[in-house]
């Protein structure tokens, strides 16, 4: 049996890392201009009901309140039903199709142009602290032509790239609330939230659509929706990627190598060879929808309590 003094001492790091989430989120809202960085301070229903008022329905940002709020709610009504952390994935669903669909809103452009613009000014704020540094004339006008030339590719791939990074930023502010919630609700001895194992992430099967129209759109002849291509595409291949590493993870405990070595090998391939390591666990990860590696493996020996 566990001791009352195991118990409290297995949840203090629960609560270090609850501040630490906090200040992070904090950290990342006070870098995130308004109305964007208001997304994680303000209660979701409270703000979802004044969308009207604050910025009308032509307003881009506030709609993403209501599609994370009803991603909450649907995860809060599978959670009775202990839903996996690959169906949770599926809840996110909302949040997703507006991401899909921002690129169609009338400000997108206006919005694209703003955020391109502040990135230009950090450009060229970098320029001065090359400048500050002492950096020679030639060398300094190298590397104002990298910068321009980066510029030009972002602001290129910056519509596509762009309602993935706010779904991305959704995803995050979703879990951080499920986390937190688990950790102001333990006082209160409700149930424990279901928590899934990274060696057990496995996409819905549904997931396999999105991929495939996102794939579908971007070779169509039909070059307006290639942002909503992307979009799908993007999102669903990280959903993969890491399903990928799930497998991974779970054939490699299979066969008997340790955690910290096989946490050790991931960031040392990912910082390394980065795309080489993304394309090929979302490889892995979309084969897992038909071959299914875990089930063929046998499962890893538990530690004896």
């Amino acid at each position: 049996m566990t001791s009352i003094a195991e118990t409290r001492e297995t949840r203090k790091p629960s609560w270090l890392r609850s501040v630490l989430l906090i200040a992070l989120l904090s950290f990342g809202v006070a870098q995130t201009p308004l109305p964007w960085g208001a997304l994680g301070l303000i209660v979701p229903g409270l703000l979802a009901a004044a969308v009207p008022l604050l910025g009308g329905p032509q307003s881009l940002w506030g709609w993403w309140v209501p599609a994370a709020a009803l991603t909450g709610v649907w995860m809060g009504m599978r959670e009775e039903r202990a839903a996996s952390a690959g169906e949770r994935a599926w809840m996110l669903l909302p949040a997703l199709l507006l991401a899909a669909a921002l690129p169609w809103a009338g400000r997108y452009p206006d919005l694209v142009a703003r955020i391109d613009r502040e990135m230009r000014l950090g450009d060229t704020q970098m320029i001065e602290v090359f400048r500050q540094f002492g950096y020679a004339t030639d060398r300094l006008a190298a590397v104002q032509r990298v910068i321009e030339d980066n510029a030009k590719l972002r602001l290129a791939a910056l519509p596509h790239v762009l309602p993935s990074v706010f779904f991305v930023w959704v995803v995050v502010l979703v879990s951080a609330g499920r986390a937190l919630a688990s950790r102001i609700t333990g006082p209160l001895h409700w149930p424990d939230l279901t928590r899934g194992r990274l060696l057990e992430w496995r996409l819905p099967d549904g997931a396999l659509w999105a991929f495939l129209a996102g794939l579908g759109l971007l070779v169509s002849p039909w070059g307006a929706w290639a942002p909503t291509a992307w979009t799908l595409l993007l999102n669903a291949g990280l959903g993969y990627c890491v399903q990928g590493i799930a497998v991974v993870e779970s054939l490699m405990l299979a066969r008997g190598v340790p955690p910290p070595i096989i946490v050790l090998t991931m960031l040392f391939v990912f910082f390394v060879a980065m795309p080489v390591f993304v394309l090929t666990t979302a490889a892995v990860g979309l084969s897992d929808v038909w071959l299914d590696y875990r089930r063929l493996e046998p499962a890893p020996e538990e530690t004896p309590i």
